[in-house]
């Protein structure tokens, strides 16, 4: 089963809205693609100027993943401020969404993050830095990292949002992820946790607002639509978002994921259509689909409805000229 990583997802909201430019030749641009390709988001906690913590302190709470691969799909740069926004692979195939704005400069210095993930922004908690080095601070942060599966960490937050939701940051695909979920502030940001949620309860009311705020912030994403077919698929909610898996892939059709995971989203709903296998055969071949179909209905032991055998021998079947038929 496929999850988002937990790791730092960074706001991806609307990029700077001050002069700016796109350019592929931007030093900053090509130090940043350098540091995402050591595969490892520890590179840029040296680049942050934003918490008075040392990395060490902070790092507990950015899970040491390897990055498998990455692509920035966005960056704007003016001569005071640049802002990246940047999509993350994971080798066990989970991903995140990031933002980043800082200075540019040789190295640049990061000034924001924002983790889409969880919604912690690590400004927020420039604004707890002297209460983070208090004693109840290092209460705090010493529960964090030895019981977080506790409500007293709640407790020790004292009602802090920034705290509260680094709490979450940890927990994220962990079994303290539901006791932190719980003590989280009411906020407006769009949080990919949130989206989760409303998927996994059916409130399509939620959903419509994170996946309208997420699609603002992230642009039309085949990968954001590819996370909500996962979701869809561990809650069985395929009833009301295969339809929109299968339109996100009409406008995708080079990425194989998400016609996995439409493929997947529409046999789990109706099992017996094959209009979209028909579909898919604009980018994959008619036995690699009806591999997918086979294996689908083989992991949950139920035989393949006889509308795909039909359907797979027809399209396997050549056509022959009318002279021969």
């Amino acid at each position: 089963m496929f999850r988002w990583c937990s790791t730092l997802s960074l706001l991806a909201s609307l990029l700077l809205p001050l002069p700016a430019h796109s350019d592929d030749n931007s030093n900053t641009l090509s130090q940043l693609r350098a540091d995402l390709s050591q595969g490892q988001l520890d590179v840029l906690l040296q680049r942050q100027d934003i918490v008075p913590l040392p990395a060490s302190t902070i790092k507990p709470w950015v899970q040491a993943q390897p990055i498998d691969r990455f692509a920035i799909t966005g960056f704007n740069e003016s001569d005071s401020r640049f802002a990246a926004r940047v999509r993350l692979h994971f080798p066990g195939g989970g991903i995140s969404f990031l933002r980043l704005e800082g200075t540019p400069a040789t190295p640049y210095t990061l000034t924001d993050w924002y983790d889409y993930s969880s919604g912690l922004r690590l400004t927020a908690l420039l604004k707890e830095g002297r209460w983070l080095q208090s004693e109840g601070g290092k209460a705090f942060l010493e529960a964090l990292g030895e019981s977080p599966n506790e409500a007293r960490v709640a407790n020790l937050a004292e009602g802090r949002s920034a705290a509260l939701t680094l709490w979450l940051t940890q927990c994220l695909g962990k079994p303290c992820e539901r006791i932190a979920a719980t003590h989280q502030l009411e906020s407006e940001q769009p949080m990919i946790w949130l989206l989760r949620r409303a998927i996994a309860s059916g409130d399509t009311d939620q959903y419509r607002q994170q996946h309208g705020a997420l699609l603002d912030a992230l642009g039309d994403d085949a990968y954001l639509w590819w996370l909500e077919g996962q979701y869809a698929l561990e809650f069985q909610q395929c009833g009301w978002l295969a339809a929109p898996l299968r339109d996100a892939w009409q406008r995708h059709e080079d990425e194989l994921l998400l016609a996995d995971v439409a493929l997947q989203c529409t046999l789990n709903h109706t099992p017996e259509q094959t209009a979209f296998g028909t579909a898919l055969t604009r980018q994959l071949s008619v036995a690699t689909i009806m591999d997918s179909v086979k294996a689908f209905f083989a992991a949950h032991s139920r035989p393949v409805p006889q509308s795909w055998q039909l359907w797979g021998q027809t399209s396997l079947s050549p056509i022959l000229p009318a002279d021969q038929e």
